[in-house]
């Protein structure tokens, strides 16, 4: 259909004007609604922390947030099992640091989505009926989620699998990390492909940094299951065992490692295993996409 346009003058005076109202009403509601859509995704977007990476790993953090979301009011939790709104304090900061210290090493910088809001308001971490209790927090949610979706699509895109560490902290053992893997499910991939020495071998993340000193559990030496902290919402749909290609892992991190004092080290020590794992497992058999390539900001 080709369009044609007439003068003005060309049109009758009655219905002419009539259109030209109609058309210019349609234009305003249309501006406005592509104002109000775009400005809902961008608040959804402004209380979160997103780089685009690139390397096949993807760091989270949903529970470090310290920001409040304007005009929603902190969830209740009823009927919420094991309905919990505290903070995970320094995750957020942990994760970041984390992030910059594998760009410094690597060369390249991880994906990376954090949620600036607190868990009060939304709990990014939960599946969607009980993540949030207000309407207007689920784009919030959905914001977080998209992006932890985008970066899995373009792991897999550019080196067909990767790695996601879903970082938390714990408060019953202030110096030891739980491990988090729906008991091996979230990386059956990991495990096909290399076996049980990926997880908790030498080279692997948890078994670098007990060789260093930190207390890690399920002990990687015997058979114990994953029972106080198995992995949540994340590792449970993002994990490789719903064929996402993305070998999930939640580290539950104690007190005494997220403190303030003791940060920088942890993301150190925690950067030189994943290091230690990536040069070993992630980019041993990849041809394209290896470290070098340009940081994200």
């Amino acid at each position: 259909m080709s369009w044609r346009y007439l003068p003005v003058s060309d049109w009758k005076p009655r219905f002419g004007r009539i259109y030209l109202l109609r058309g210019l009403l349609f234009i305003v509601a249309a501006f406005f609604h592509s104002q109000s859509a775009a400005q809902s995704s961008l608040d959804g977007n402004k209380l979160l922390t997103l780089w685009a990476g690139s390397l096949p790993i993807i760091l989270t953090a949903p529970h470090g947030g310290r920001e409040a979301i304007p005009g929603i009011p902190a969830r209740r939790g009823i009927g919420v099992a094991q309905f919990t709104a505290e903070r995970d304090s320094n995750t957020a900061e942990l994760a970041e640091a984390l992030a910059v210290k594998l760009r410094q090493r690597l060369g390249a910088a991880p994906f990376l989505v954090i949620a600036r809001f607190e868990r009060k308001f939304v709990d990014a971490n939960r599946e969607p009926g009980s993540a949030y209790e207000a309407a207007q927090a689920k784009t919030y949610y959905d914001n977080y989620h998209r992006a932890l979706g985008d970066a899995a699509q373009a792991i897999r895109q550019k080196w067909g699998s990767g790695l996601l560490l879903d970082i938390h902290g714990q408060g019953e053992q202030a110096v030891t990390i739980y491990r988090g893997t729906d008991n091996g499910k979230s990386v059956s991939q990991l495990h096909q492909q290399f076996g049980a020495s990926a997880l908790t071998g030498p080279k692997s993340i948890l078994g670098y940094l007990a060789s260093r000193g930190y207390k890690v559990l399920p002990d990687l030496g015997g058979k114990e299951r994953e029972t106080r902290y198995t992995g949540g919402y994340t590792t449970r749909t993002y994990g490789s065992h719903q064929g996402t290609k993305i070998d999930a892992i939640q580290l539950e991190l104690g007190s005494d490692l997220r403190a303030k004092a003791n940060l920088e080290r942890t993301a150190g020590d925690l950067a030189q295993a994943i290091e230690i794992f990536t040069r070993e497992f992630l980019l041993r058999d990849l041809s394209a996409g290896a470290p070098g390539q340009s940081p994200a900001p």
